[in-house]
């Protein structure tokens, strides 16, 4: 997809080489040329925001201030990762992607919801930060489901490239 012949300028708002990697494997897989663009921009939410409200308007913070340090851009790009406390009382892992344009159009888009084993839900409930502590999921194991489930909490990738690409696609596509 180009723009009036020229490549689309995406303003990420992350400087995380995890989440500039993902973007860049979206793009490939949609078959978008752009340009990316990212940006070290605060989140204006907690850390770990623990519920759907507080992780979208992180996302959607994150898309604004990258669009609005890179005015070049055709759009800014946010991606917030967030906890959601289900009926049952259990959290689960999910990834709100948003993107901001000049014209103040604001779209977001949600991840499927991964439910965290009971490790994670004890470092939760204890009001601890999640990512301090990935590393030591069943570390001891080599086995494939558990190392799968390591790496899908500690790198988020298949919720990250969900969202990203869901909200890229709804955006783009309305814009043809």
């Amino acid at each position: 997809m180009e723009e009036n012949g020229q490549k689309l300028r995406i303003a990420l708002g992350s400087a995380s080489s995890q989440k500039v990697g993902y973007l860049w494997e979206v793009l490939a897989e949609i078959g978008i040329k752009a340009e990316v663009i990212p940006k070290e921009v605060k989140s204006g939410v907690s850390e770990q925001p623990l519920c759907e409200a507080e992780t979208k308007k992180g996302a959607i913070n994150r898309a604004k201030e990258a669009l609005r340090q890179t005015p070049e851009a055709d759009f800014g790009l946010g991606i917030e990762v967030g906890y959601y406390l289900n009926k049952e009382g259990k959290y689960e892992m999910f990834c709100c992607a948003s993107i901001v344009d000049k014209n103040s159009l604001v779209q977001s888009c949600f991840s499927s919801r991964f439910l965290l084993p009971p490790f994670h839900q004890r470092i939760l409930r204890q009001g601890k930060y999640l990512g301090e502590f990935v590393r030591e999921y069943k570390r001891e194991i080599n086995e494939p489901v558990t190392n799968y489930v390591r790496e899908l909490v500690r790198g988020r990738k298949p919720l990250i490239s969900e969202a990203t690409r869901n909200v890229l696609l709804v955006y783009l596509e309305d814009r043809n």
